[in-house]
């Protein structure tokens, strides 16, 4: 019986990123849970407890992600989960990169290589203090 796989939650308002980000994770060997809307995302991903949240800040044309940011980290329950973003919001997520760095989320800025998406998941789940469970490449 195999480790059980890393469970992502992807909040993102564009179906195609959705799309490759659930197949690319998937075949990464990751369990990847896609939400193409912010509302309902907080309750979502508190219900479903992912290892890992990847998330866009701009949704629907409105800085959504910065809230659910917020109500992440304002919750004892899912205050423990890295996040990631991934976002074209580079200007914004400079001018708040302390606060960001001090609460542990870390970004990829748009377009990003898949690589490097990668490697910030090992990043994040490994400061953590998760093992990675995703798939091992030999």
């Amino acid at each position: 019986m195999g480790a059980k796989k890393t469970r992502i939650v992807v909040v993102n308002d564009h179906q195609d990123f959705l799309n490759l980000m659930t197949e690319f994770l998937s075949d990464e060997g990751y369990d990847v849970i896609s939400l193409a809307k912010h509302q309902g995302a907080f309750e979502k991903i508190k219900e479903l407890r992912p290892d890992i949240v990847v998330c866009d800040l701009i949704m629907d044309n409105m800085p959504a992600g910065w809230a659910l940011l917020d109500m992440l980290h304002l919750d004892p329950e899912t205050r423990p989960i890295p996040v990631v973003l991934c976002t074209a919001a580079t200007r914004q997520v400079q001018e708040v990169a302390p606060s960001l760095l001090s609460k542990g989320i870390q970004w990829l800025e748009k377009p990003f290589e898949l690589e490097a998406l990668l490697k910030m998941l090992d990043t994040v789940q490994n400061s953590s203090g998760n093992q990675l469970r995703g798939s091992t490449k030999t």
